[in-house]
Parts: structure tokens; C-alpha cells; sequence
């Protein structure tokens, strides 16, 4: 989606409110380039979104690719060859879904997001990297698990 003017969350959610979109299913709002609104969403809920964007004539665009150069705006970027640029577009896009996703209350979610980007082919631009599965564990570790006491003793259960 496009946004003229830099805009806050809480407008793009309450539009998006005013639209019918159901809050509960947009996981995020972010801001990937400047002019552009990205929502993060189940991929199932994708086609009910875009039918309540048409409907609302709210424009998509299909061909942003997060992690082309032209998605830059610092301005010290400019001399920099396409490629380095192309380099660092892919590190801001890698680093502010993993932000997202260390932001997010519920951690499992968070890394199974993570894990959905992880699984795309290398060549899709949103591809995430398995660095970044690592640095979710490491700010987020796995609770170590404990196996559950025997309620019944083992002497019980030879006698059945």
C-alpha cells in the first residue's frame, strides 16, 4: 500500500479498521521504504485482504521488492555501487522483520514467522537467512523442557 506522508500505526490500523480488515489477522504495520505501508498477515488471510482493498479502491503494490536499493532513503547510500546498495537494502529488510518478530508478546510466534521466511527459496526477496533464526533463539531461548513426574508408580502400574 501507498502512503503519501509519513504516517503513524495507529492511523494505518484505524483505516484498516474503517476498511473491515480484521485487526486480529494484521500481525504488523511497518514502513519498508519511504511512501510504502507494508502489513504483515497470515499468508491465508491474504486473499480476504486484498478483496477488502479492491473493494475499498485501495492500490497494492505487487512488485515491491524490499530488498531492491532503490528502497534506500539515507542519502550517504547514493555513491555506493548498486550491488553494496543491494547488500544493505537486504540487511535492513533481514533486521527489521527480525525486530518485528522480537517485539512480538507471544515468542513462538515470532519464530514461526521467521521459520516461514527461512523456508522461501533463496531467490525470493523475502527470504530470511538462518542467522537470523539464530539470533531469535539467542534473544528468545527455547524453555528447557522437564519431563513430566509419573503419577502412578511404576510398582502400580506392574500389578494391573
Amino acid at each position: 500500500m501507498a502512503s503519501p506522508r509519513r504516517t503513524l500505526h495507529s492511523e494505518i490500523r484505524r483505516a484498516l479498521r474503517l476498511l473491515g480488515v480484521a485487526q486480529e489477522r494484521v500481525i504488523d504495520v511497518h514502513f519498508p521504504a519511504h511512501g510504502v505501508i507494508g502489513l504483515l498477515i497470515n499468508k491465508s488471510y491474504e486473499q480476504d485482504l486484498r478483496s477488502l482493498l479492491k473493494t475499498a479502491k485501495v492500490k497494492t503494490n505487487d512488485e515491491f521488492n524490499p530488498i531492491s536499493e532503490s528502497t534506500i532513503g539515507d542519502t550517504k547510500w547514493r555513491e555506493n555501487s548498486v550491488e553494496e546498495r543491494t547488500t544493505y537494502a537486504k540487511l535492513l529488510y533481514q533486521e527489521r522483520i527480525l525486530a518485528i518478530c522480537l517485539r512480538m508478546h507471544k515468542s513462538h510466534l515470532g519464530f514461526a514467522i521467521l521459520r516461514y521466511f527461512n523456508k522461501l527459496e533463496e531467490s525470493d526477496h523475502h527470504y530470511i537467512g538462518d542467522a537470523y533464526l539464530a539470533k531469535f533463539e539467542e534473544k528468545h531461548p527455547k524453555p528447557a523442557r522437564h519431563p513430566r513426574p509419573m503419577l502412578v508408580s511404576t510398582e502400580d502400574s506392574e500389578m494391573h
